[in-house]
């Protein structure tokens, strides 16, 4: 069980996700919990330009060891990342991730403390997410050190952003159905391949709304993860969007182009919605928080999906990201949760199946509109 320290950090660094961690069984909000921690902490070391690529490579390598068992590895990974730290300045850091860092030996020696079937998994998923990180940091070697349009580094095809959701979310949502089919009576049908597929679904439906939201802050170190074949449809190379992640589009055919390209892009992140909502609607009613808690991230990221449609693209207002209200997380909560409830206590489905109608075709219109 994650101590109260530990939760109280899970909450600083979650975000949303610590929504639908806070409400889950007991059996598994501790696991996914602790999961959580371990994969944040390989994402800071992922993303932080105060260490050099090789450097976080190394650290990744190492923390993938320590997750696998190795104590050796985790001696290392402490030292190596103290020594690190040390000679940077890591107060570039968010006082919430220098904090998870400090703390990285106590969630190692409280995974090697949970049960072996859990560990397993959690080092498993650990291990893709790892994998995946290292793969960003050698695709994009100058990420974090960018002054130059030419230096932006492009995806080369729909199968690498694929493999991108997979291995940066879609991973997650195996470790998470096998994690709670192995602890809740009556879900071992979720780890059946077709529904299996669902879950992945559902991680990758989150991490391409991540991708568009952050398209701006990711070309302004280098990285763009929108397929060079679709750049090129619509006639929009890597270099000119950097270069409007300093000034917005004057013409009013490039900033069509704008709309067109962000409007395919969300349509895809919609489909992997509607892939996803099956594996909701296939978890029994009466577990009703673990519905909500699968259910949650999915709606919340078809409202950002229509935010960003109603905006047209992210590089129309490349300094002020798009983001679900806190009172619109509050609506979404309220009317689930009963919605979820009603099922429950009633047997009828129409209630939950009205919210994902309502906002899958609320972004649907806002697409329509910028086609």
């Amino acid at each position: 069980m994650l101590s109260p320290s530990l939760t109280a950090l899970l909450q600083r660094v979650s975000r949303s996700f610590f929504l639908s961690v806070r409400v889950l069984p007991e059996a598994v909000a501790s696991p996914i919990g602790l999961g959580y921690l371990l994969a944040r902490a390989a994402d800071t070391i992922a993303d932080t330009d105060l260490l050099p690529p090789t450097v976080r490579l190394d650290l990744l390598t190492e923390l993938g060891r320590a997750c696998d068992g190795d104590l050796a590895a985790s001696a290392r990974l402490t030292l190596s990342l103290n020594k690190a730290l040390a000679e940077t300045n890591a107060q570039g850091l968010p006082s919430s991730e220098r904090t998870l860092l400090a703390v990285l030996d106590e969630c190692l020696e409280l995974l090697g403390q949970t049960e072996l079937p859990d560990r397993r998994l959690i080092a498993k998923v650990l291990g893709q997410l790892v994998s995946g990180m290292q793969t960003d940091l050698r695709r994009f070697p100058a990420a974090g050190s960018v002054t130059e349009a030419e230096q932006v580094v492009v995806l080369r095809s729909l199968e690498e952003l694929d493999e991108y959701t997979y291995f940066a979310a879609g991973c997650v949502g195996e470790f998470w159905t096998e994690l709670c089919a192995a602890h809740l009576p009556g879900l071992a049908h979720l780890t059946e391949p077709g529904l299996l597929s669902r879950g992945v679904a559902l991680g990758k439906a989150l991490q391409l709304t991540n991708v568009v939201r952050d398209l701006a802050a990711d070309l302004r170190i280098g990285r763009c993860y929108v397929p060079a074949p679709l750049l090129a449809a619509h006639k929009l190379p890597p270099a000119r969007l950097f270069a409007l992640t300093k000034e917005p589009p004057r013409d009013l055919t490039e900033a069509r182009a704008l709309r067109r390209l962000t409007a395919e892009l969300l349509a895809l992140g919609v489909t992997r919605c509607e892939e996803a909502w099956p594996y909701v609607r296939a978890i029994p009613a009466s577990e009703v928080r673990l519905r909500l808690a699968c259910g949650w991230p999915l709606l919340l990221a078809l409202d950002t999906l229509a935010y960003l449609g109603d905006v047209g693209s992210p590089l129309v207002t490349p300094d002020q990201p798009v983001k679900v209200t806190r009172g619109s997380v509050y609506a979404l909560v309220g009317q689930t949760s009963a919605a979820a409830l009603w099922a429950r206590l009633m047997g009828s489905e129409k209630w939950l199946e009205a919210q994902f109608q309502t906002r899958r075709e609320r972004a649907l219109r806002s697409l329509e509109a910028r086609s």
